[in-house]
């Protein structure tokens, strides 16, 4: 089993990814942390807190991190997860508590304390993860994989034409993170937004009736409602953390080429734009495994079949 941090911003598909990778029996799930992105860092520390209680997981510790980019305002993703991030319509609070420690002093702790055995997911902005690795630099090596959600290298972004929400909400964080030595798989929209969870997977998820089917159900017709809104999107769900949990599982999924990518910070136009080398004219190793295309179709099987199953992996 590979042992796993997920560094997360709770969020309607930061819930499909964390279901998908509690269910399945390829991962410990180890800890979460939180940081801002999807809402508020108050909202996505609850939101995670309420996950893992779902799931019956409340024994994996949540710990707290940043609520705003390194230079930057911060942008939530509110109009497409809800103000507090879970679509508007939970009430219930959480019956536990996140840790006493900061999210980034627990991720430098944790990993160290067994090198080349930690997978750290980073399912929201890169800010927890660019402080790990300038607090601790030994931290890129001591990592097996570093996967990052987000960019986009053949296809547009989602939240200004060419970046990705993630990496826009701190670009700044981004290119510490990319330039720090970690070994990056990029799971972007070049395979995020193929994925898609069909009305045929959703019907598949909502007869599962467990716990998490019924949760994700319940805050998903926000997100649809969103993304028919903004992108005339009306075939299904898309839950763009999924491929990330999905890359740990079964790599197999995707077509993957080692590039040199950097990330824009000062472009007016293009702040948080993944820009791929190519033809290797910056003389520059690659230092990310880019995530290219997928098998959208069984991704999504794996997923609905998981997540209805209802089995959580201990």
């Amino acid at each position: 089993m590979k042992r796993v941090i997920i560094d997360t911003d709770p969020g309607i598909d930061d819930t499909a990814a964390i279901f998908f990778a509690l269910t399945s029996d390829r991962l410990r799930v180890e800890l979460l942390t939180t940081v801002f992105g999807n809402a508020r860092i108050e909202d996505t520390t609850r939101n995670a807190l309420r996950i893992l209680e779902t799931a019956g997981r409340a024994d994996i510790p949540v710990y707290r991190g940043a609520g705003k980019p390194l230079l930057r305002d911060p942008f939530f993703g509110t109009h497409i997860h809800g103000e507090d991030g879970l679509g508007d319509i939970l009430t219930n609070s959480p019956k536990t508590a996140p840790g006493d420690r900061h999210a980034v002093a627990q991720i430098i702790s944790h990993v160290m304390a067994a090198p080349g055995e930690i997978t750290l997911v980073a399912l929201g902005p890169l800010t927890n993860v660019a402080l790990a690795l300038s607090l601790e630099p030994a931290l890129a090596g001591a990592l097996d994989a570093l996967v990052v959600m987000g960019g986009a290298v053949r296809t547009r972004g989602n939240v200004t034409p060419v970046a990705t929400a993630n990496l826009f909400n701190d670009p700044e964080a981004a290119a510490i993170v990319y330039r720090s030595g970690a070994p990056i798989v990029q799971v972007g929209m070049d395979v995020c937004r193929p994925t898609l969870i069909t009305h045929r997977h959703l019907d598949v998820i909502r007869r599962g009736g467990n716990p998490m089917s019924e949760l994700l159900m319940t805050v998903t017709p926000f997100i649809m409602a969103a993304y028919e809104r903004n992108e005339g999107v009306t075939e299904g769900a898309h839950y763009n953390d999924v491929p990330a949990v999905a890359y740990l599982i079964d790599p197999t999924l995707f077509v993957t080429e080692k590039l040199p990518v950097r990330i824009e910070t000062t472009g007016e136009l293009t702040s948080g734009q993944t820009v791929a080398d190519w033809r290797g004219r910056w003389g520059m190793e690659p230092n990310a495994v880019v995530c290219l295309e997928v098998d959208a179709a069984r991704l999504a099987d794996m997923f609905a079949e998981a997540v209805a199953g209802g089995r959580v992996a201990r």
